[in-house]
């Protein structure tokens, strides 16, 4: 983000900076961040606010959610809701977008004109209607009142009888309630034809401007003329019909010939740079702005003819739009250079000037650049507020606004379109503040602005040891619970302090005077101040003080705290974390505490999850055998009339395995003092014996009771694996045999092969008849799982009902064959059925 400043007043640019291609992934943009301060600190106000090669128009809806823009190329448009900060959709077109207005309150019904001569209709499912206009249209205005849409085109001759014969042109008007074209507003041209040429001249309308209070059209022409129509009087369809014609013009060309900074040895013949470009009226509808091709902007006021200011742009380039900004009393007016903010009306300030100081001295001063006349004074009319400067040619701009206030009038946000892929936006708070979107940029824009003054305060010490913010000049600014401190309300009403706003000033000497009399003692106190912060501090380096422990988000506060300990390229960023005030909340709010659990930080951390998730197994390593064993349980008891074979590490004399006979003889050593241990012998004050009491026998079956606990536990961390599990036939049954059949063990029933000995003794036509009608009856054959003890089959049948549908189907037909009725045969018809009435009725003898 860079700033612009001129005088006091400060631009911010909130979309300068470098371009980042849209191929580079996320991970190369933050690396780049971390590279690149001017990437990192750039701000991104809407995502994807740009377009592939350059944009040309942008509105705002009426209800201030959404923005929409148009750009090329390919020529499309794409809509923007402000409530998310990123793009709605993106609707392409089959040319360039030469203007476009927002019908309704959203971008429920567009109008968007093309270089093509046709204007779409656009509906939130997409594209309603096209409307193709005679001649290329320029600029459209839409008239609320009438439900009219006016268009002013290039130049072609009315075609009434004033047109026809002194030329002019036409405005088209599209009634869009009644679908349908309506009687053009026609008007003449201005000079008159030459001799030479016989046709009459054509003048094109370049803009054109509805007032918001009177319902007046006014249309800026080639000829430096507007003209003005009345909507509200009654206009009938007849081409000579007096409302259609303009009942007042406004001669722009005489107003701004002498002006400007336009180099006419450039222009071509046919250029004019008094014709006028731009139009824009207030929101009371009785101030007018004209803008021109030479770079001159003339502000009048509707009941005059005569401009009441000038305004002219250094570089002389045609103007494309002008804005009037009535929170700050200003008007916006750009040309492809810059937009310039300037003065619409004088300020108060600047009349007490003029009655201080009479003219000439004015004009003298003047001259030194400290005050000019009316026209250079600070606070006069046309006096320059800020001159918004872009990277590119600008080519349209809004004032950015919000459901409070749609139109912008105390907005200070600019945003524009131009000649580059990304649209620019601009920030400027003598304005007004920003928008309630984009809030954030007032606190962005207030702490810029706090620090430069601390850097310039440092710099700026008085004799009080005080920061010079606080002074003005040889003054001192004090408030009022000041004034009660040092015990000086006397002196208020004396000429020692002079009230200004919520304080008064007073002179820097007598207040140095003052505050050594009220505060005698401050030295001693500032001394003892620095003798006990030394202290403190070597106390802290003498003993280490234990850091307390967060009070949320501990886990991360001590991660980030071991990072910033290793001396690695991370520990930078976790110390400037940890140090920054900004992030103190996320520590101490619990509204900002971090649910481990939540399925969004696992898929984010998945690291950290698998490291929980395996210390919780290593907790639970004891369950998950039991549970392992208890299943093996349950697969025992799977089929009945199998046995389980047992391995020999499964019984109690396997390798490693100890029997109870061993513990006895274990325990029967202890008795011998083969066991030994050390609080036993001190406390009875023998070694290498022991002595039997009475519950002797009872802590030895204890005793072996633990022993036989903990050989099970070792056998079962050591057989982490699974076992292979053999089982064996009881007997030679037929059930045995069934049984066998369902776990998969045995071999198939008798009747499977009995059905294969009757298919190897069919014949193959027999076979093929068979298949036939296993084939007719598979739309019928119904799929089903049957669940038994310890196995699951599938088996397929056919329902009885079909195959009674089926057989009765089929006596039918051999009885219709047997009896000779075969509907299946054609039938012969005669002229009758065929259902004619009256045959041969027009035939006459």
């Amino acid at each position: 983000m860079e700033v612009q400043q001129r005088n006091d007043t400060r631009i911010y640019a909130l979309s300068n900076g470098p371009n980042l291609p849209e191929w580079i992934g996320e991970r190369a943009r933050r690396n780049l961040a971390k590279r690149d301060s001017s990437i990192r600190r750039r701000i991104e106000l809407l995502q994807d606010f740009s377009m592939p090669v350059a944009s040309s128009k942008i509105v705002q809806s009426k209800d201030g959610r959404f923005i929409v823009a148009a750009g090329t190329y390919s020529p499309r448009i794409r809509c923007f809701e402000l409530d998310q900060l990123s793009m709605k959709f993106e609707r392409y077109v089959d040319s360039d977008v030469v203007d476009m207005l927002m019908l309704g309150e959203d971008y429920g019904k567009i109008a968007i004109l093309q270089s093509d001569r046709n204007i779409l209709f656009h509906a939130p499912y997409g594209q309603h209607y096209t409307l193709r206009i005679p001649t290329f249209g320029r600029m459209m205005a839409y008239e609320p009142t009438t439900c009219e849409l006016f268009v002013a085109c290039s130049g072609k001759a009315g075609r009434n009888s004033v047109s026809k014969s002194l030329g002019g042109g036409e405005v088209y008007r599209i009634n869009l309630e009644e679908g349908r074209f309506s009687a053009p507003l026609h008007y003449s041209a201005s000079t008159k034809a030459s001799k030479q040429s016989e046709s009459a001249p054509v003048v094109g309308g370049n803009c054109i401007s509805i007032s918001p209070m009177h319902a007046l059209t006014a249309l800026g022409g080639d000829d430096g003329i507007v003209r003005f129509w009345d909507n509200r009087a009654p206009q009938g369809s007849a081409q000579d019909d007096m409302n259609l014609n303009p009942f007042c013009t406004l001669d722009v060309k005489s107003s701004t010939d002498g002006y400007g900074f336009y180099d006419a040895n450039h222009m071509l013949s046919y250029e004019n740079p008094h014709e006028v470009t731009a139009l824009a009226f207030n929101h009371t509808g009785m101030l007018l702005a004209a803008g021109t091709k030479g770079g001159n902007v003339a502000l009048y006021d509707i009941r005059s003819s005569k401009p009441l200011h000038v305004k002219e742009h250094q570089y002389g380039l045609p103007i494309h739009t002008l804005r009037f900004h009535s929170g700050s009393g200003t008007i916006l007016s750009a040309d492809p250079k810059l937009v310039k903010v300037w003065r619409t009306k004088p300020s108060a300030l600047s009349s007490s000037f003029e009655h201080d100081y009479d003219v000439d001295t004015m004009r003298m001063k003047g001259n030194h650049g400290v005050v000019g006349g009316s026209g250079s004074n600070n606070m006069g009319m046309g006096s320059i507020v800020a001159n918004i400067e872009g990277t590119a040619n600008f080519t349209n701009f809004i004032l950015g606004g919000d459901e409070r206030d749609p139109t912008g009038n105390s907005s200070g946000l600019v945003l524009c379109t131009g000649e580059q892929p990304k649209m620019q936006a601009f920030y400027c708070p003598i304005l007004g503040s920003a928008p309630r979107w984009c809030s954030f940029l007032d606190s962005i824009t207030e702490e810029l602005e706090e620090k430069d003054r601390s850097e310039e305060v440092s710099n700026n010490m008085d004799i009080a040891g005080q920061k010079g913010g606080t002074i003005y000049e040889d003054y001192k600014f004090l408030t009022r619970s000041e004034i009660d401190a040092l015990g000086i309300q006397n002196l208020v009403g004396t000429p020692l302090l002079r009230g200004y706003m919520h304080g008064f000033f007073i002179d820097i000497g007598l207040y140095n005077r003052i505050r050594a009399v009220a505060n005698p003692f401050e030295y001693e106190e500032y001394r003892k101040k620095k003798i006990r912060e030394k202290m403190e501090e070597k106390r802290a380096s003498r003993i280490a003080p234990k850091k307390p422990k967060k009070a949320v988000n501990a886990s991360l506060a001590e991660r980030l705290e071991a990072k910033a300990s290793e001396g690695k390229k991370a520990s930078k960023a976790a110390k400037e974390l940890l140090s920054d005030d900004r992030f103190g909340s996320l520590f101490n709010n619990p509204d900002y505490e971090i649910d481990e659990e939540d399925i969004n930080f696992k898929l984010r951390n998945p690291s950290g999850v698998v490291q929980t998730t395996n210390n919780n197994t290593k907790r639970d390593d004891f369950d998950s055998d039991a549970s392992d064993d208890d299943s093996e349980g349950e697969m025992l008891n799977v089929t009945t009339g199998f046995k389980r074979v047992q391995n020999d590490d499964e019984d109690g004399h396997g390798w490693g395995n100890h029997s109870d006979d061993d513990d006895d003889d274990n325990d029967d050593n202890d008795d011998y003092g083969m066991d030994h241990d050390s609080d036993t012998d001190n406390e009875d004050g023998f070694r290498g014996a022991k002595v039997r009491g009475e519950a002797y026998e009872d802590i030895k079956a204890l005793k072996k009771q633990k022993k036989k606990s903990k050989t099970k536990d070792k056998t079962k961390k050591k057989s982490k694996e699974k076992k292979n599990i053999m089982y064996e036939a009881d007997d030679h049954g037929t059930e045995i045999l069934a049984n066998a059949v369902k776990i998969g063990l045995g071999t198939a029933d008798q009747t499977c092969l009995k059905k294969q000995k009757v298919l190897a003794e069919m014949s193959l036509a027999d076979r093929l008849k068979m298949e036939q009608e296993k084939m007719a009856i598979l739309s019928e054959t119904r799929r089903g799982r049957v669940k038994g003890e310890g196995a699951t089959r599938e088996m397929t049948y056919i329902p009885k009902d079909a195959l009674k549908k089926k057989s009765a189907a089929q006596d039918t037909q051999t009885m219709d064959l047997e009896s000779g009725n075969d509907e299946r045969k054609r039938k012969r018809r005669g002229i009758k059925e065929l259902g004619l009435k009256t045959p041969f009725k027009n035939i006459k003898n």
